[in-house]
């Protein structure tokens, strides 16, 4: 027999693999609106009400280190993280979470306290309870994970799937700035004070569920994601969730004053960094044309950054002749 590692597939290779094998049972079909695959999903409750469901896991030595992440801002954002697949589903009332910590048994009571004063101070902030959850040990490392539930008019609810060609693509939030934060943080220079909104964006960040209400509930989305693993594997999985192509405009993309001091200091393109950079919880959705002004109007942050072509037409970042293929998925565990 022949044994195939995780790490030959990758992440999303062994999700392409698994996620057409998991059991639903036909007698709960009438109840399943969105199945694994999306940011989020989604059960029928009744008539005019849908259950949205999500999860995400926060693993010490993959997505932190407690030398340099505060327990109270590891709370915040265990629950951020959450919200913000929820804000990327649409108009989602937020309404409980379950919390999951595996933690080594010398761990400081303190120290756990201040993990859930996070916890709450996002949760009192976005409105959302707590149900409950699990406390296992650990031998060395803590694991964290939220499950979060929301309601939602079914009507409100985006896919990933509903892009149109001619659609324009746009961007609300920060684009690149968690993956410098984590680079400051590693070279344990967060004592130079111009880089403090590259620290919070990584360590805090912000759910955009305020946009994600209104791209939402004003039907003004036709498709959209939150950037966990970077605009380019954010653009490349809606284009093939559609079933087309993007184009985007590099000169288009927002580029924050300390991003550009950081790349400048690393002697890097902060477009690397806007592009491939994880972590930033955005959301990139797309829009009719016609809709645009009012999206604009709205939501004045919004930020046009290119167009949905064909599927022949690929996926690319153009900035004048130069030409970035969009090929990566970001981020791949495993």
């Amino acid at each position: 027999m022949t044994r195939t590692a995780l790490s030959q597939l990758g992440e999303f290779g062994w999700l392409h693999k698994l996620i057409p094998r998991l059991y639903w049972p036909s007698s709960l079909n009438s109840q399943l609106c969105i199945g694994p695959g999306d940011d989020a999903g989604v059960l029928r409750i009744t008539r005019n009400k849908v259950l949205v469901a999500t999860t995400d896991t926060l693993a010490e030595g993959v997505h932190f280190e407690r030398r340099w992440l505060r327990p109270r801002d590891l709370g915040k954002k265990l629950l951020a993280v959450n919200l913000s697949d929820l804000a990327a589903m649409g108009n989602v009332k937020p309404l409980a979470a379950l919390i999951t910590v595996s933690l080594p048994g010398d761990t400081a009571v303190e120290t756990v306290d201040k993990f859930y004063e996070g916890l709450r101070s996002c949760a009192q902030r976005w409105k959302i309870g707590f149900l409950g959850g699990d406390t296992i040990g650990s031998r060395r490392d803590w694991v964290v994970s939220a499950t979060v539930l929301g309601e939602a008019d079914p009507r409100h609810i985006v896919r990933r799937s509903g892009a149109r060609k001619g659609d324009f693509i746009g961007v609300v939030g920060p684009l690149g700035m968690a993956a410098a934060g984590l680079e400051v943080l590693k070279g344990n220079l967060e004592r130079l004070a111009w880089v403090s909104p590259l620290v919070t964006a990584f360590s805090t960040p912000e759910p955009q569920v305020f946009a994600g209400e209104y791209l939402g509930k004003n039907g003004w989305a036709t498709s959209m994601i939150d950037v966990s693993d970077g605009l380019e594997a954010s653009i490349r999985l809606l284009a093939d969730a559609s079933h087309l192509g993007a184009h985007v405009d590099l000169d288009a993309l927002p580029v924050s004053a300390a991003l550009k001091r950081w790349a400048q200091r690393q002697n890097k393109d902060p477009l690397g960094y806007v592009l491939r950079g994880g972590e930033d919880y955005a959301l990139v959705f797309t829009a009719s044309p016609k809709l645009w002004p009012r999206v604009q109007r709205a939501l004045p942050a919004a930020k046009r950054i290119g167009l949905m072509t064909t599927r022949k037409a690929g996926c690319w970042a153009v900035q004048g002749r130069r030409r970035i293929s969009l090929n990566s998925y970001g981020y791949s565990h495993f």
